[in-house]
């Protein structure tokens, strides 16, 4: 099922018997299972008939006594088991899991990674399976612009990509910011890059989308400004974050370079809805010729193996000078 499904279900009060929610992707785990935990009986019914437990801290057969006891004044059980991934002998659950009990709702968190095949066959007939996967790191700017209209809030595209170019495909980080704007800002305020750098922390002047900004302009005096400040904030700008945007930066524009130029192939390449985040990436693609392209991402590779240690013993403070020098030449 998808979580949109899922999620339908549960706000209409239809819960299964088994949840077994697993896969790389956190934050939609921890959605389904908190909703579940509050929504799923009654607050006052919670102490006697809620049990919830982290997989390193129980055992398969203190799991089984838990969601076999029957609820006392309430309609439902409910055991969550997070972090079932630190269960030991998890396939032990598969008994009752083909034959589960109809007054209980078992929830296992088995984040990170997938859960055992032996287990998903079965709760794919008898409860309800969920695989919450990583999404794609073009996808977070439009995550993020739904995320925003959730919390009641609008967002600016610089603002937008300031978030998914610092922070990533980490959902659960942005959406934990999203929600301490909830507390600061009034509904329907606009999120903007000085609101960011206010309350989250993310500079509005000297982050990667203001740099791609400044290569792209050859305005080297703006890009080495933002490059020393990398260097004094160097735990929020790791060379492998730098350099990994920097080349899809690069490679997207080689891509469009290398397209028919038409609007249709910069959609599929840039994958935004904005169209001034579009026209801006085709304007910055047109500034560079392709050799040019191909030389700046011929860096960046070099510099990236250095980064990890290959064939170098320099700091990383210094490559990132390195590196930066040679793109701007």
């Amino acid at each position: 099922m998808t979580f949109e499904q899922i999620f339908k279900q549960l706000e209409s009060h239809q819960y299964a018997p088994i949840y077994l929610l697993h896969g790389a992707e956190p934050f939609y785990i921890d959605v389904i299972s908190d909703f579940i935990e509050n929504h799923a009986i009654e607050k006052d019914q919670q102490d006697f008939n809620q049990w919830i437990v982290y997989g390193k801290d129980t055992h398969i057969d203190e799991i089984l006594a838990n969601v076999k006891m029957f609820p006392f004044g309430s309609p439902k059980r409910v055991v969550i088991v997070k972090e079932a991934q630190d269960l030991s002998k998890i396939n032990g659950l598969t008994p009752y899991l083909e034959n589960p009990s109809p007054s209980s709702i078992l929830v296992l968190c088995h984040k990170y990674k997938d859960a055992p095949a032996a287990l998903t066959k079965i709760v794919d007939k008898n409860g309800v399976l969920f695989n919450s996967k990583k999404i794609s790191d073009y996808k977070v700017p439009n995550w993020i612009a739904d995320r925003v209209k959730f919390y009641q809030f609008r967002i600016t595209d610089h603002a937008t990509n300031i978030l998914a170019e610092h922070i990533g495909n980490d959902l659960s980080t942005i959406d934990n910011q999203l929600r301490k704007l909830k507390i600061i800002l009034p509904p329907n305020s606009e999120i903007t890059p000085q609101v960011i750098e206010q309350h989250i922390g993310i500079s509005k002047e000297y982050n990667i989308f203001e740099l791609q900004d400044a290569l792209a302009k050859r305005n080297k005096a703006r890009v080495y400004q933002i490059m020393f400040n990398f260097c004094n904030h160097f735990d929020s700008n790791p060379n492998p974050k730098t350099i990994n945007s920097l080349t899809s930066f690069y490679l997207k524009m080689l891509a469009y370079n290398l397209s028919d130029k038409s609007k249709a192939a910069a959609k599929t390449i840039y994958t935004t809805n904005s169209d001034w985040a579009l026209n801006k990436n085709i304007q910055q693609a047109n500034s560079f010729s392709i050799a040019e392209l191909q030389r700046n991402i011929a860096i960046l590779r070099e510099y990236d193996a250095k980064s990890k240690g290959v064939e170098s013993t320099t700091a990383q403070e210094e490559l990132l000078k390195e590196m930066i020098f040679k793109i701007c030449g």
